[in-house]
């Protein structure tokens, strides 16, 4: 009981100095002085500060997430759009760091196998499957992290209404380009 509540103080610590300046700004020391606790302590229950970026991630969301109700890739993302969106000050400045142990490789990683997983069943005759959801895993992270650097003024709501028209129109495209191109085959063949 009292790792979680030092490791939910360290977490509130955090997301407090992320919120007001970038990752590479905050030291642990900066971490352990504003939480009142010592080195070891914070040692103790994270191995650096970027572990500590990517719990709050798992303990505040990812955890916590009713993967009952998730039928599709907009059930996860709406109601992520709407958790990044109430704490968009600390992730806009956890997306922006780009080092090792980023939180963007972290997210892209934690979302990829539902992702590998959801295409395997479209794509179950290609082997490239892998890399599909690897494709879409990253770029779901630049999108988010373009939106909460660029536009946070748009609400969730909107945010993910305007990911669908870009997803749904770019299929309709791509469907309809690959009729055309079916159409002259068979006109090539005859």
């Amino acid at each position: 009981m009292e790792a979680n509540l030092t490791e939910k103080a360290l977490a509130k610590t955090m997301k407090h100095l992320l919120s007001q300046k970038p990752l590479c700004k905050i030291s642990i020391k900066d971490i352990t002085s504003e939480c009142q606790i010592n080195r070891k302590t914070y040692y103790y229950h994270f191995r650096d500060k970027y572990e500590l970026v990517n719990w709050i991630f798992l303990d505040e969301f990812y955890n916590y997430l009713d993967y009952n109700n998730i039928s599709n890739v907009w059930d996860f993302l709406e109601p992520l759009s709407v958790y990044f969106y109430e704490n968009k000050k600390y992730y806009r400045n956890a997306f922006a760091y780009k080092g090792q142990n980023s939180f963007s490789s972290f997210f892209a990683e934690l979302i990829e196998p539902p992702l590998k997983q959801h295409f395997e069943e479209v794509f179950a005759q290609n082997e490239f499957y892998g890399l599909y959801a690897d494709y879409v895993s990253f770029g779901i992270v630049l999108v988010f992290e373009r939106w909460l650097k660029d536009h946070d003024y748009i609400e969730p709501e909107k945010f993910v209404e305007i990911m669908k028209n870009a997803v749904f129109g770019l299929a309709e495209k791509v469907l309809s380009e690959k009729e055309d191109l079916s159409v002259l085959k068979s006109k090539d063949e005859k």
